[in-house]
């Protein structure tokens, strides 16, 4: 009797055992997607579609495997036209890029969305910048407050980013320059980025750096230097040889530290 009691617990422990891995390979598929991005300013100038959105319902493969529709009430569009759907494509698996996952959006859930016009459907993917908006979490407030201050303010320059050159090798590397620039010392009331133009000489030298949309005058006159300073390498220019450049304020989170960034 008692040897019998000793295998049933034993059995029992190895299907414990494998439902624990079968939830850690759940959990695993279930995460949020870790992306590598392009700079901010990239991102927003490729996207068709920028808003804040709350979902109302989701058709898993709706057409096709992996792709999802998924509609919503909108709160904010800071780029593009009135919608109130698009489709998601997303996978679970590996790919070079992390690209392969799944954000397992439900009714109620609230993000900015990142997506672009493609044959007239409106198409995001989990890695294109699209982000939740944690309203209950203190954690996540400050940024929360940061990402949307920020589209709301760039949406005012949306023909100005359109038509001007924003890719160059030279900002790749400037994913936190703060140590260049010093402390920022940013209030509630002021910008959360900076907007530049440079205006460069047929010889790739800098003929002058002009102010689109300010932080405030000091720490405006700090990137100016540090751009000044900078060693430019070919950038892909408009005729005008011009490049607009913004530096986004991401500040302190629960996770990391405050940090200024092309990102």
């Amino acid at each position: 009797m008692m040897k019998m009691e000793f295998l049933s617990q034993k059995k029992y422990s190895k299907s414990l055992i494998v439902l624990l891995l079968s939830l850690t390979s759940f959990i695993s598929q279930a995460q949020s997607c870790v992306c590598y991005q392009n700079h901010f300013l990239n991102d927003y100038k490729e996207a068709d579609f920028i808003a804040q959105v709350t979902v109302t319902n989701v058709e898993s493969d709706f057409r096709i495997e992996n792709e999802d529709l998924i509609e919503f009430d909108t709160s904010i569009i800071f780029k593009g036209s009135e919608s109130k759907s698009l489709f998601i494509q997303q996978e679970v698996g590996n790919s070079s890029d992390n690209s392969k996952c799944r954000l397992f959006l439900k009714p109620g859930d609230e993000l900015i969305v990142f997506a672009q016009l493609v044959n007239g459907a409106i198409i995001t993917t989990p890695c294109h910048r699209n982000s939740f908006i944690y309203k209950d979490d203190p954690k996540f407030l400050l940024a929360n407050k940061n990402l949307i201050g920020t589209l709301n303010t760039l949406s005012l320059f949306n023909e100005q980013i359109e038509a001007s050159s924003i890719n160059c090798t030279s900002l790749t590397n400037d994913t936190d320059i703060i140590s260049k620039v010093g402390n920022l010392d940013l209030k509630d009331s002021q910008s959360y980025f900076g907007l530049y133009n440079i205006k460069f000489s047929e010889d790739n030298l800098i003929n002058y750096i002009g102010v689109i949309s300010s932080f405030n005058k000091e720490i405006d006159k700090k990137i100016r230097i540090m751009l000044i300073k900078k060693k430019w390498e070919t950038c892909e220019l408009n005729e005008n040889k011009e490049l607009l450049v913004a530096y986004f304020y991401h500040p302190a989170t629960f996770y990391r530290k405050e940090y200024l960034s092309t990102y």
